[in-house]
């Protein structure tokens, strides 16, 4: 059942009825990994958003966001993905707030082993549409979970296990205390070793600053170049760890940064190996 209109109307800088276009790495899977037909995508996707604004109406559910695919676009990808398709070695990545496992899909359709990847989110409810977007619950064999980011249980499975975490629009989410609670569960799950790195994107700003999150999140921190290294060091001291940190500010495709009225608003591209 679609939302009332109500329910839009609350948030209704949040959402928007259909996307202004489909960017074409969203309509190259939707056609060639999960064979639906073309002029059935733009309603199925319609659908599928609704029923995921349920769940949470998240910014990036209401504006179609899911479908800006940027896995793939990040420095790192042609070296991860490289690295999890080499033969003979088991390699394993996890998609940390996977939401819709939209970028699992692209790892998958771009040759990496499904069985090497693991996908999360705090809501069931995404991951079961994520099936359902991609037509792929039946074949599809990668690994996905339910589990808070910030609760102790739910992770042993995978606990030191990872070779290489994607957490894209996530930390963006919450304030500065609790992104540093998050990169040390980061720094726990993926393996004690050199190389073990976690890469991403979010939402920054030229100067870093507290600010109040649409959501129910509340309060949340957006990170400069220079708030990014510093929350780094204090993760290195509080786990005894030590990391290369790589972070750029850019620009947001016009048309993400339609949804910002802020001059200041920037994206955040970050990698972070360890030593």
């Amino acid at each position: 059942m679609p939302p009332s209109d109500s329910e839009k109307n609350n948030q209704s800088s949040l959402w928007e009825p259909a996307p202004s276009h489909i960017p074409p790495t969203a309509l190259d899977l939707l056609e060639t990994y999960s064979h639906i037909p073309s002029a059935e995508i733009l309603p199925h996707i319609i659908a599928v958003r609704d029923r995921a604004w349920l769940i949470f109406p998240y910014p990036c559910i209401g504006w179609f966001h899911f479908l800006d695919i940027s896995i793939f676009l990040h420095n790192s990808y042609p070296r991860i993905l490289a690295s999890l398709k080499t033969p003979h070695v088991d390699r394993k990545l996890l998609d940390l707030g996977t939401c819709l496992g939209q970028d699992v899909r692209k790892l998958v359709h771009d040759g990496a082993p499904a069985s090497n990847l693991y996908g999360t989110d705090l809501k069931s409810g995404f991951l079961d549409l994520g099936y359902e977007l991609f037509n792929d619950k039946d074949t599809l064999n990668a690994h996905f979970f339910v589990a808070d980011v910030l609760a102790d249980d739910g992770w042993s499975e995978v606990e030191g296990q990872m070779d290489f975490i994607h957490a894209s629009s996530l930390l963006h989410l919450f304030d500065w205390e609790t992104q540093i609670r998050i990169c040390k569960r980061i720094v726990r799950l993926l393996k004690p070793q050199s190389g073990s790195t976690v890469f991403g994107r979010m939402t920054g700003n030229q100067v870093a600053r507290r600010v109040q999150h649409e959501t129910v999140f509340g309060e949340a921190w957006r990170h400069n170049e220079v708030s990014f290294r510093k929350m780094w060091d204090i993760v290195e001291e509080d786990t005894g760890t030590k990391w290369k940190v790589e972070v750029e500010l850019g620009d947001f495709a016009k048309r993400q940064s339609d949804h910002f009225d802020n001059d200041g608003v920037r994206r955040v591209s970050f990698e972070v190996v360890r030593e």
